[in-house]
């Protein structure tokens, strides 16, 4: 069976729905980060399911596989992959053992809070100019960017699980391990208030939405 070839869409039409799809990023970035987290749970997974849709239309497959990728980005330039993205991963301490000979270990959640009078927000990522926290957008996507100690997530496994199985585009039960065991790490709580793990683990969703964006405009002068 012969496959036909992907059709490739006109770059100025490429270009209009890269800008469409970054506003899309940027509102859902603004909305998730402006939420007291204590607030409505229901509203806090919306903005968080509504960062992921954005980011999985611009990469969401490995474009080594054949056919190509379909995702914007690599429609719009076949490098995308290997171009250069700011990535600092929440990487737990090594195990290590105390004098007596007991085994220690830290396991870190993914979680910047600032708390003051008017409620409490997920602190946002901000920019830098650090060369040596570069890394190419493949290792970004696909190598992990929390490891909890006992547990490791890459940006694919979390934009995915919250794209096709959390409630983006779908709904399914079929959870990664990764992602299922991630979830039900470090259940959070402010005063009596419990936040939703899926509200949590958009603390990783938007540091990848926001790096992204970096990403975008150092890359792409036209979505500048």
């Amino acid at each position: 069976m012969t496959m036909g070839r992907m059709k490739t869409l006109d770059r100025n039409v490429l270009i209009e729905k890269l800008l469409v799809t970054k506003h899309r990023l940027e509102c859902a970035l603004d909305r998730f980060y402006g939420h007291d987290v204590s607030g409505n749970q229901v509203a806090l997974e919306a903005e968080v399911l509504d960062i992921a849709l954005p980011i999985r239309v611009f990469v969401h497959h490995v474009p080594d596989k054949k056919p190509p990728s379909p995702c914007l980005l690599h429609q719009l330039d076949s490098e995308y992959w290997k171009r250069p993205i700011h990535f600092k991963p929440l990487i737990a301490p090594a195990r290590g053992r105390l004098p007596s000979g007991e085994q220690w270990m830290t396991v870190s959640i993914p979680v910047n809070l600032s708390i003051g009078a008017s409620g409490a927000a997920f602190v946002r990522y901000k920019r830098g100019s650090d060369a040596e926290a570069k890394a190419p957008l493949r290792d970004w996507w696909l190598t992990p960017c929390w490891d909890s100690g006992n547990n490791k997530v890459s940006n694919k496994d979390i934009v995915l699980a919250m794209a096709n199985k959390e409630g983006g585009a779908h709904v399914a039960a079929d959870l990664s391990a990764k992602y299922e065991k991630a979830k039900g790490q470090g259940r959070l709580s402010i005063g009596e208030k419990s936040i939703s793990d899926i509200a949590r683990l958009g603390s990783l969703l938007g540091i990848a939405g926001d790096e992204l964006l970096e990403y975008l405009q150092e890359n792409f002068p036209e979505c500048a």
